[in-house]
Protein backbone atom coordinates (compact mmCIF):
# COMPACT_ATOMS: atom_id res chain seq x y z
CA UNK A 1 0.00 0.00 0.00
CA UNK A 2 1.13 3.53 -1.26
CA UNK A 3 2.05 5.55 1.72
CA UNK A 4 -0.16 8.39 0.16
CA UNK A 5 -2.63 6.40 0.57
CA UNK A 6 -2.46 5.26 4.15
CA UNK A 7 -1.66 9.30 4.71
CA UNK A 8 -5.29 9.88 3.22
CA UNK A 9 -6.64 7.56 5.61
CA UNK A 10 -4.90 8.85 8.66
CA UNK A 11 -6.14 12.19 7.52
CA UNK A 12 -9.79 11.32 7.28
CA UNK A 13 -9.61 9.51 10.48
CA UNK A 14 -7.87 12.30 12.90
CA UNK A 15 -10.77 14.93 11.12
CA UNK A 16 -13.56 12.60 12.02
CA UNK A 17 -12.47 12.22 15.59
CA UNK A 18 -11.70 15.89 15.82
CA UNK A 19 -15.34 16.86 15.04
CA UNK A 20 -16.57 14.19 17.15
CA UNK A 21 -15.01 15.63 20.03
CA UNK A 22 -16.14 19.21 18.76
CA UNK A 23 -19.85 17.79 18.92
CA UNK A 24 -19.32 16.22 22.22
CA UNK A 25 -19.03 19.35 23.67
CA UNK A 26 -22.54 20.25 22.55
CA UNK A 27 -23.91 17.49 23.46
CA UNK A 28 -26.16 19.30 26.14
CA UNK A 29 -27.88 21.58 23.76
CA UNK A 30 -31.24 20.22 23.15
CA UNK A 31 -31.05 19.03 19.54
CA UNK A 32 -31.07 15.59 18.24
CA UNK A 33 -28.66 15.89 15.54
CA UNK A 34 -25.70 15.94 17.74
CA UNK A 35 -26.67 12.03 18.54
CA UNK A 36 -27.17 11.60 14.81
CA UNK A 37 -23.66 13.17 13.74
CA UNK A 38 -22.00 11.44 16.53
CA UNK A 39 -23.22 7.97 15.92
CA UNK A 40 -22.37 8.37 12.11
CA UNK A 41 -18.96 9.86 13.17
CA UNK A 42 -18.38 6.81 15.54
CA UNK A 43 -19.19 4.21 13.00
CA UNK A 44 -16.69 5.69 10.68
CA UNK A 45 -14.21 6.18 13.41
CA UNK A 46 -14.21 2.57 13.98
CA UNK A 47 -14.30 1.30 10.58
CA UNK A 48 -10.93 3.38 9.35
CA UNK A 49 -9.59 2.42 13.20
CA UNK A 50 -9.79 -1.12 12.26
CA UNK A 51 -8.11 -0.26 8.08
CA UNK A 52 -5.20 1.72 9.75
CA UNK A 53 -5.00 -1.20 12.17
CA UNK A 54 -5.16 -3.65 9.60
CA UNK A 55 -2.08 -2.23 7.57
CA UNK A 56 0.54 -1.48 10.70
CA UNK A 57 -0.83 -5.15 12.06
CA UNK A 58 0.28 -6.77 8.58
CA UNK A 59 2.76 -4.89 7.84
CA UNK A 60 1.18 -3.98 4.24
CA UNK A 61 2.38 -0.11 4.44
CA UNK A 62 5.63 -0.94 2.46
CA UNK A 63 4.76 -3.65 0.17
CA UNK A 64 4.00 -3.24 -3.51
CA UNK A 65 -0.01 -4.64 -3.92
CA UNK A 66 1.33 -5.95 -6.83
CA UNK A 67 3.61 -8.01 -6.14
CA UNK A 68 1.46 -9.58 -3.10
CA UNK A 69 -1.06 -11.06 -5.03
CA UNK A 70 -0.78 -14.08 -2.55
CA UNK A 71 -1.16 -12.20 0.93
CA UNK A 72 -4.45 -10.46 -0.46
CA UNK A 73 -6.00 -14.20 -1.25
CA UNK A 74 -5.29 -15.42 1.80
CA UNK A 75 -6.82 -12.06 3.08
CA UNK A 76 -9.51 -12.71 1.12
CA UNK A 77 -10.33 -17.10 2.41
CA UNK A 78 -9.57 -15.58 6.12
CA UNK A 79 -12.19 -13.46 5.68
CA UNK A 80 -14.53 -16.40 4.52
CA UNK A 81 -13.23 -18.46 6.83
CA UNK A 82 -14.65 -16.27 9.65
CA UNK A 83 -17.23 -15.14 8.40
CA UNK A 84 -19.38 -15.94 11.81
CA UNK A 85 -17.19 -14.59 14.32
CA UNK A 86 -17.20 -11.29 12.33
CA UNK A 87 -21.00 -11.34 12.25
CA UNK A 88 -20.93 -11.98 16.00
CA UNK A 89 -18.66 -9.61 16.94
CA UNK A 90 -20.91 -7.03 15.22
CA UNK A 91 -23.78 -8.10 17.11
CA UNK A 92 -22.02 -7.12 19.99
CA UNK A 93 -20.88 -3.86 18.67
CA UNK A 94 -24.51 -2.83 17.83
CA UNK A 95 -25.85 -3.97 21.30
CA UNK A 96 -23.34 -1.92 22.91
CA UNK A 97 -23.59 1.49 20.60
CA UNK A 98 -27.74 0.61 21.43
CA UNK A 99 -27.19 0.59 24.94
CA UNK A 100 -25.06 3.80 24.57
CA UNK A 101 -27.56 5.80 22.49
CA UNK A 102 -30.51 4.46 25.05
CA UNK A 103 -28.33 5.61 28.07
CA UNK A 104 -27.37 9.54 26.24
CA UNK A 105 -31.03 9.98 25.59
CA UNK A 106 -31.92 9.00 28.56
CA UNK A 107 -29.78 11.23 30.57
CA UNK A 108 -30.21 14.20 27.92
CA UNK A 109 -34.18 13.82 28.36
CA UNK A 110 -34.39 13.10 31.62
CA UNK A 111 -31.64 14.29 34.21
CA UNK A 112 -30.24 16.91 31.99
CA UNK A 113 -32.80 18.59 31.16
CA UNK A 114 -34.13 19.04 34.91
CA UNK A 115 -30.64 19.94 36.01
CA UNK A 116 -30.64 22.84 33.96
CA UNK A 117 -34.27 24.01 34.99
CA UNK A 118 -32.87 23.83 38.32
CA UNK A 119 -30.44 26.13 37.66
CA UNK A 120 -33.18 28.78 36.52
CA UNK A 121 -34.92 28.16 39.99
CA UNK A 122 -31.96 28.64 41.98
CA UNK A 123 -31.32 31.66 40.24
CA UNK A 124 -34.98 33.04 40.05
CA UNK A 125 -34.52 32.41 44.29
CA UNK A 126 -31.89 34.58 44.34
CA UNK A 127 -33.86 37.49 42.51
CA UNK A 128 -36.45 36.75 45.39
CA UNK A 129 -34.26 37.03 48.51
CA UNK A 130 -34.12 40.89 48.59
CA UNK A 131 -38.13 41.09 48.04
CA UNK A 132 -39.53 38.13 49.25
CA UNK A 133 -37.98 35.74 51.65
CA UNK A 134 -40.85 33.56 52.20
CA UNK A 135 -41.17 33.01 48.25
CA UNK A 136 -37.72 32.48 48.31
CA UNK A 137 -37.64 29.57 50.98
CA UNK A 138 -40.38 28.09 48.90
CA UNK A 139 -38.48 28.41 45.46
CA UNK A 140 -35.48 26.53 47.28
CA UNK A 141 -37.88 24.23 48.67
CA UNK A 142 -38.67 23.33 45.62
CA UNK A 143 -35.43 23.10 44.78
CA UNK A 144 -34.39 20.41 47.00
CA UNK A 145 -37.42 18.19 46.63
CA UNK A 146 -36.38 18.35 42.35
CA UNK A 147 -33.08 17.55 43.36
CA UNK A 148 -33.75 14.33 45.45
CA UNK A 149 -36.30 13.61 42.31
CA UNK A 150 -33.08 13.70 39.80
CA UNK A 151 -30.43 11.90 42.22
CA UNK A 152 -33.26 9.10 41.92
CA UNK A 153 -33.34 9.20 38.67
CA UNK A 154 -29.26 9.11 37.90
CA UNK A 155 -29.54 6.23 40.67
CA UNK A 156 -32.09 4.78 38.49
CA UNK A 157 -29.47 5.04 35.44
CA UNK A 158 -26.77 3.81 37.37
CA UNK A 159 -29.16 0.27 38.05
CA UNK A 160 -29.17 0.36 34.38
CA UNK A 161 -25.50 0.44 33.66
CA UNK A 162 -24.64 -2.39 36.59
CA UNK A 163 -27.00 -3.40 39.48
CA UNK A 164 -24.45 -2.75 42.71
CA UNK A 165 -26.31 -5.60 44.34
CA UNK A 166 -25.84 -8.02 41.68
CA UNK A 167 -21.91 -7.83 42.58
CA UNK A 168 -23.37 -7.65 46.22
CA UNK A 169 -25.41 -10.28 46.85
CA UNK A 170 -26.29 -12.19 43.41
CA UNK A 171 -28.69 -12.82 40.57
CA UNK A 172 -31.60 -13.53 42.79
CA UNK A 173 -31.85 -10.64 44.68
CA UNK A 174 -30.93 -8.54 41.53
CA UNK A 175 -34.38 -9.81 39.81
CA UNK A 176 -36.05 -9.46 42.85
CA UNK A 177 -35.15 -5.72 43.04
CA UNK A 178 -35.98 -5.02 39.57
CA UNK A 179 -39.35 -6.27 39.78
CA UNK A 180 -39.97 -4.40 42.82
CA UNK A 181 -38.83 -1.28 40.57
CA UNK A 182 -40.97 -2.73 38.06
CA UNK A 183 -44.05 -2.93 40.10
CA UNK A 184 -44.06 0.38 41.06
CA UNK A 185 -43.52 1.93 38.11
CA UNK A 186 -46.02 0.10 35.91
CA UNK A 187 -48.58 -1.48 37.98
CA UNK A 188 -48.61 -4.80 36.53
CA UNK A 189 -49.04 -8.18 38.62
CA UNK A 190 -45.83 -9.85 38.56
CA UNK A 191 -45.46 -13.09 39.63
CA UNK A 192 -42.09 -14.53 39.78
CA UNK A 193 -40.37 -18.23 40.99
CA UNK A 194 -36.32 -17.89 40.89
CA UNK A 195 -33.78 -20.58 41.38
CA UNK A 196 -30.13 -20.13 42.51
CA UNK A 197 -28.35 -20.34 39.15
CA UNK A 198 -25.04 -22.60 39.52
CA UNK A 199 -22.52 -20.42 37.51
CA UNK A 200 -19.56 -18.70 38.74
CA UNK A 201 -18.96 -16.93 34.98
CA UNK A 202 -20.26 -13.56 36.20
CA UNK A 203 -20.43 -12.32 32.64
CA UNK A 204 -22.65 -15.12 31.87
CA UNK A 205 -25.33 -14.05 34.68
CA UNK A 206 -24.88 -10.55 33.97
CA UNK A 207 -26.20 -11.43 30.62
CA UNK A 208 -28.87 -13.65 31.92
CA UNK A 209 -29.71 -10.16 33.57
CA UNK A 210 -29.59 -8.36 30.48
CA UNK A 211 -32.04 -11.53 28.65
CA UNK A 212 -34.80 -11.21 31.83
CA UNK A 213 -34.73 -7.44 31.11
CA UNK A 214 -35.31 -6.90 27.83
CA UNK A 215 -38.29 -9.50 27.89
CA UNK A 216 -39.51 -7.64 31.03
CA UNK A 217 -39.49 -4.65 29.08
CA UNK A 218 -40.85 -5.57 25.86
CA UNK A 219 -44.20 -7.03 28.05
CA UNK A 220 -44.88 -4.06 29.91
CA UNK A 221 -44.46 -1.59 26.74
CA UNK A 222 -46.14 -3.97 24.18
CA UNK A 223 -48.61 -6.43 25.51
CA UNK A 224 -50.99 -4.11 27.40
CA UNK A 225 -51.51 -6.88 29.26
CA UNK A 226 -51.98 -6.98 33.36
CA UNK A 227 -49.70 -9.59 34.32
CA UNK A 228 -46.41 -11.37 33.79
CA UNK A 229 -45.22 -14.71 34.85
CA UNK A 230 -41.50 -14.58 35.25
CA UNK A 231 -39.72 -18.20 35.72
CA UNK A 232 -35.62 -18.71 36.58
CA UNK A 233 -34.64 -22.50 36.85
CA UNK A 234 -31.19 -24.46 36.53
CA UNK A 235 -31.73 -27.84 35.04
CA UNK A 236 -28.46 -30.06 33.04
CA UNK A 237 -26.31 -27.21 32.94
CA UNK A 238 -28.59 -24.67 31.42
CA UNK A 239 -30.64 -21.64 32.67
CA UNK A 240 -34.47 -21.98 32.11
CA UNK A 241 -35.75 -18.64 31.00
CA UNK A 242 -40.12 -18.30 30.95
CA UNK A 243 -41.52 -14.67 30.58
CA UNK A 244 -45.17 -15.20 30.21
CA UNK A 245 -47.91 -12.19 29.54
CA UNK A 246 -51.47 -12.21 29.17
CA UNK A 247 -51.24 -9.48 26.74
CA UNK A 248 -52.99 -9.03 23.02
CA UNK A 249 -49.88 -11.05 21.58
CA UNK A 250 -48.78 -10.52 18.12
CA UNK A 251 -48.56 -12.38 14.63
CA UNK A 252 -45.18 -13.04 15.06
CA UNK A 253 -44.11 -13.67 10.65
CA UNK A 254 -45.57 -9.85 10.71
CA UNK A 255 -43.05 -8.93 13.90
CA UNK A 256 -39.98 -10.43 12.64
CA UNK A 257 -40.27 -9.59 8.92
CA UNK A 258 -37.62 -7.53 7.01
CA UNK A 259 -39.90 -4.59 6.77
CA UNK A 260 -41.69 -4.67 10.25
CA UNK A 261 -38.41 -6.32 12.46
CA UNK A 262 -38.95 -5.09 16.19
CA UNK A 263 -35.41 -4.13 17.26
CA UNK A 264 -36.16 -5.05 21.05
CA UNK A 265 -36.57 -8.48 19.99
CA UNK A 266 -33.64 -8.56 17.82
CA UNK A 267 -31.17 -7.15 20.15
CA UNK A 268 -32.83 -9.63 22.76
CA UNK A 269 -32.02 -12.86 19.79
CA UNK A 270 -28.88 -11.65 19.32
CA UNK A 271 -27.57 -11.68 23.23
CA UNK A 272 -29.35 -15.44 23.65
CA UNK A 273 -27.19 -15.91 20.71
CA UNK A 274 -24.08 -14.93 21.78
CA UNK A 275 -24.39 -16.70 25.15
CA UNK A 276 -24.88 -20.17 21.96
CA UNK A 277 -28.43 -20.36 23.72
CA UNK A 278 -31.70 -20.66 22.13
CA UNK A 279 -34.51 -18.86 22.10
CA UNK A 280 -38.68 -19.55 21.10
CA UNK A 281 -41.63 -17.03 21.34
CA UNK A 282 -45.05 -18.33 21.49
CA UNK A 283 -47.29 -15.25 20.58
CA UNK A 284 -50.99 -15.31 18.49
CA UNK A 285 -52.63 -12.33 18.63
CA UNK A 286 -55.49 -12.21 21.40
CA UNK A 287 -53.66 -15.15 23.09
CA UNK A 288 -50.49 -13.63 25.00
CA UNK A 289 -47.05 -14.44 24.79
CA UNK A 290 -44.32 -16.51 25.97
CA UNK A 291 -40.44 -16.23 25.48
CA UNK A 292 -39.05 -19.36 26.33
CA UNK A 293 -35.13 -19.26 26.29
CA UNK A 294 -32.18 -21.63 27.19
CA UNK A 295 -29.00 -20.35 27.71
CA UNK A 296 -25.94 -23.15 28.72
CA UNK A 297 -23.69 -22.45 31.88
CA UNK A 298 -20.78 -25.31 31.00
CA UNK A 299 -18.33 -24.69 28.09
Amino acid sequence: MSIELYASLKEMYDSFLKEQNELEEKINENDNQYYNRIELLDSRIKTLGFILNFINSNNLLHKDCSENVEDFKALKNKSTFDKEDIRKRRQILDIQEKERQRIARDLHDTSLQNLAHLIHKVELSSLYMDEDIIKARLELESVNKNLKSIIQEIRNTIFDLRPMIFDDLGLKASFERLFSKMKKTSGLDIQYKIEEIGCENSLVLMNIFRIVEECMNNAMKHSKGSKIIFSLKHEEDNCLISVKDNGVGFDYNYVFSEKEGHFGMRILSERVDLLSGVINIDSNPGMGTTVYVVIPLSF
